[in-house]
């Protein structure tokens, strides 16, 4: 019996990893776009290296957001899959598409409006005359961005992650050498510094979305799943159930970000060598999280499954090993950023002064890797149960209520600067992790 049940959890594991793998790597692929960007950016100077960050800062609100919101698509095409529903498939997919494009735009137009509020967020002006050309060229990306992750999810659903990875790597070496071309100059092209990589960014986007979308309507394994009509047919009941599972985790993600986005603003009252600092300290954390981030994917996934199937032991199961793992990771992730948080930094810019504010963020970072697996990992769980309006509440008390203004408290008032904002922010993720962990024992208790 016991060698049984430790088989069982070598297996459990394995097949985590197995769907996480491609996952894991699309994730990066997305947040290593920007970590090219900034550091090709941060060779340029300090000043668009803040600029930089401002944009991105506002611009990931919602894009985030709205990823999670078409999480839901995920969900509904991997349980239509389960049925047999082929045609329901299709259904799923146009609504998904429509949806995209209807929620791009609104998001477009909003941040449209926002540039005339740029002056209005505190930051240098040397900053905000730096960001402008820049802020429009990526709210011009969020677009094919999404409707790249729509298709994405489509394929995910499906349990084909492995096809979307390739694409947006692929997307990620345009990405580098468009870079190369128009921030720097080369082979001819216009010298365009920042602003190439805006452009650089919008291209390699688009052409991401296009060659996804184009690699669905050939795919043969998409026979009988494609919908018949790609422009009519639209049913208001299937947009509202969409959203009815969507909006909570695009809450829930829009609480998480808006956060740290919200931190990214206040460092700015610093100055720009400050919010340099944080910029780097914010890439390397975010592609560090994606791993634990998309196991945390395929064990909802998974959780799921299991709980269409009524296997209770299973879904603890999968989530105890998944759990475990993302723990063992992170704490391997913490040690490089406490050991080696200063050569890191000077990976990305050449100011001693940026350098070692980002050096001593590293080490709040290092800190809070552990606190960011465990409540992502409980997060996962919750979601394949279908639990996600009172995580969706506990995000929004963690991070508003707790995270921020503590980070005010600990930056401003006690003078902790940059390393305080993040102290807060390691605060409401242990604060997160621990109320998520609860209402997860509470959801399997419940489950018996």
């Amino acid at each position: 019996m016991g060698g049984d049940t430790k088989g069982n959890w070598a297996s459990e594991l394995k097949a985590t990893l197995w769907l996480a793998g491609p996952i894991v790597l699309g994730n990066l692929g997305q947040i290593l776009i920007g970590v090219v960007d900034t550091l090709m950016i941060g060779q340029v100077g300090v000043a668009p290296l803040g600029a930089a960050a401002f944009v991105n800062n506002i611009f990931v609100i919602p894009l985030v957001a709205l990823m999670g919101v078409l999480a839901s698509v995920t969900v509904l095409v991997s349980q239509s899959k389960g049925a047999g529903d082929r045609r329901q498939v299709g259904r799923h997919i146009r609504h998904g598409l429509a949806m995209t494009v209807v929620v791009s735009l609104v998001a477009m137009g909003l941040l449209g409006a926002n540039a005339l509020f740029l002056d209005r967020y505190g930051q240098e002006s040397v900053v905000v005359e730096a960001a402008r050309g820049y802020y429009w060229l990526v709210v011009l990306s969020l677009l094919p961005a999404l409707f790249y992750h729509c298709m994405k999810s489509v394929w995910e659903g499906l349990g084909w992650s492995q096809a979307p990875m390739v694409v947006l790597l692929g997307g990620i070496g345009l990405n580098v050498l468009l870079n190369w071309l128009l921030i720097f100059g080369a082979l001819g092209f216009p010298e365009l510094g920042l602003l190439g990589a805006g452009w650089a960014t919008l291209i390699s986007r688009c052409l991401v979305a296009a060659v996804m979308f184009a690699l669905t309507l050939r795919a043969k394994r998409f026979e009988g799943l494609l919908p018949r009509r790609w422009l009519s047919g639209y049913e208001w009941p299937e947009f509202r159930g969409m959203l009815k599972l969507g909006l909570p985790m695009g809450a829930q993600h829009l609480f998480e970000v808006g956060a740290f986005a919200g931190a990214g603003i206040m460092v700015g009252w610093l100055g720009k060598e400050a919010l340099a600092a944080h910029q780097i300290a914010m890439s390397c954390a975010a592609m560090s999280f994606m791993i634990p981030l998309g196991v945390s994917i395929a064990c909802g996934i998974r959780v799921g499954a299991a709980m269409g199937g009524g296997d209770w032991v299973g879904m603890q199961r999968i989530y105890a090993t998944t759990f475990w793992f993302t723990l063992l990771q992170t704490i391997g992730s913490a040690a490089v950023f406490l050991v080696g948080g200063e050569w890191l930094a000077r990976q990305f810019v050449d100011s001693e002064t940026v350098i070692a504010a980002a050096a001593a963020i590293f080490v709040v970072v290092g800190l809070f890797q552990i606190f960011d697996g465990a409540q992502v990992a409980c997060l996962g769980a919750l979601r394949g149960m279908s639990d996600v309006t009172i995580p969706m509440w506990i995000t929004f008390g963690t991070y508003w209520v707790v995270a921020l203004p503590a980070g005010y408290v600990f930056g401003f008032v006690l003078g902790y600067d940059a390393v305080g904002v993040w102290s807060g922010l390691a605060l409401g993720l242990l604060l997160a992790a621990v109320l998520l962990w609860g209402r997860l024992r509470f959801r399997f208790r419940e489950a018996r």
